[in-house]
């Protein structure tokens, strides 16, 4: 049996044995406590916020192994306080000079699509605040409100979840941005940001270059809030799918690129209410070609065709005086509030610096809507003006031109009357 002689031995023997044992283990346990502490959290999400310039929001922090943390109930607003993007489970794992974001599922729809765009937007253009490449993998990918029925008549049915996968690539001489969406088919959007000029070149500034292949439909509202429109407007294109390619080039000057696709099941009802009008009714469109210069379209053909369907008597008078179209023998009059059914409606759109051009199709060469086998409206004789096209998509009651809404943004960007038609050519990437 030991006996101590000494009792300052004793002691020393005593606080070695804390420092040795019991040290590393409080710390330890400390350092446990502190990584699951509301602290903790509050911490990170700080972190994250200074990093994307948004007010994020995180429930709970888990670390299951080295290196990777788990956040849950993520919650992402837009910057300007538009809707909220909400993930319930995040896996990050960070390296050196690269940032993984694994998430198991999202349903995708145009807010999200809104926070998204706005996040790459700002990972774009801003270097000091995004100094790191950053993957996103979504294992599970779908587009939140998309009928299934339609998708799976238009790209046949998915045997297994869609995956979404976000590449954004920092290099010290660019910048670059690649959404790969597979499914049935392959989706993939290529953003290429160049290096910045010198402070004394024009305005300073990089140009960025897209180029896009949606083989497999997209909703058209995330489309459009890709594209830059308000997102309270993407309730006009509530239910539409779109596929094509488009290419894009942006400079001091502006946007100019090209597109070409098809929009499906585009609802009559949702597109005529954005203008304060009634319908109803499933609409197709064809667009053989698009092409803007400088943020303006400068040349357009597209062939629309709808029915059975309706379209209220104030919509239809407002095509008549707005197009020049001129009523057929079906368009009898109406009670007030009325509609007008038609059976097809069927016209090429041709839009450039002449107007707005609209033709009869090979359907129905005498009419561009008909009802019970007579003409409801007849193709205008000659182009309509731009302002007038832009005044069909004003409020009701909009005397002269719109000064907001949809029509204030179509004369925008439709074609000036000054400029030349543009060169036939081809396009690039189609």
């Amino acid at each position: 049996m030991f006996i101590a002689r000494s009792a300052a031995r004793v002691r020393l023997a005593r606080l070695g044995f804390l420092l040795l044992c019991l040290g590393p283990t409080a710390g330890l346990t400390a350092w446990a406590v502190h990584r699951r502490s509301e602290a903790h959290r509050a911490g990170l999400e700080q972190r994250w916020q200074e990093i994307l310039g948004v007010p994020l929001t995180v429930t709970a922090v888990d670390h299951p192994r080295p290196g990777v943390i788990r956040l849950e109930g993520v919650s992402l607003p837009a910057a300007d306080g538009g809707a909220t993007l909400r993930l319930p489970l995040v896996e990050l794992e960070s390296s050196a000079n690269e940032d993984r974001l694994r998430v198991p599922r999202i349903n995708g729809d145009a807010a999200a699509a809104a926070v998204l765009t706005g996040l790459a937007r700002d990972w774009l253009v801003d270097d000091l605040r995004f100094r790191r490449t950053c993957i996103i993998e979504v294992a599970d990918f779908a587009w939140e409100g998309t009928p299934a029925a339609s998708l799976e008549q238009a790209a046949g049915p998915t045997p297994s979840p869609a995956t979404l996968r976000i590449e954004c690539v920092d290099r010290p001489e660019a910048r670059a941005l690649r959404i790969v969406h597979r499914a049935q088919a392959t989706n993939e959007v290529r953003i290429v940001r160049g290096p910045r000029p010198d402070a004394g070149s024009e305005a300073g500034q990089p140009s960025i270059t897209i180029s896009a292949t949606c083989s497999q439909p997209v909703p058209l509202d995330v489309v459009a809030v890709a594209a830059g429109l308000p997102l309270p407007w993407s309730a006009a294109c509530r239910d539409a799918l779109v596929t094509g390619t488009l290419s894009a080039d942006w400079t001091a000057a502006g946007w100019s690129g090209s597109a070409r696709g098809s929009i499906r099941q585009l609802s009559l009802e949702a597109a005529a209410a954005a203008v304060g009008g009634r319908a109803s009714g499933i609409a197709d469109v064809n667009v053989s070609k698009l092409i803007w210069t400088n943020d303006r379209l400068s040349d357009g053909l597209f062939e629309c065709t709808a029915g059975p369907g309706s379209v209220g008597g104030r919509l239809f008078d407002r095509f008549v005086m707005a197009l020049g179209a001129r009523p057929g023998s079906a368009a009898r009059p109406l009670p007030p509030g009325g509609a007008r059914p038609f059976d097809l409606l069927a016209c090429l759109v041709a839009l450039g610096p002449h107007g707005v051009q609209i033709l009869p199709t090979s359907r129905m060469p005498a009419a561009i809507a008909a009802h019970d086998r007579e003409p409801l409206l007849l193709p205008p004789p000659s182009a309509a003006p731009n302002d007038r096209v832009a005044w069909l998509l004003s409020a009701p009651g909009t005397t002269f031109g719109p000064a907001a809404g949809p029509g204030a943004w179509l004369i925008s960007v439709l074609p000036n009357a000054s400029e030349a038609p543009p060169k036939e050519g081809n396009p690039a990437r189609f």
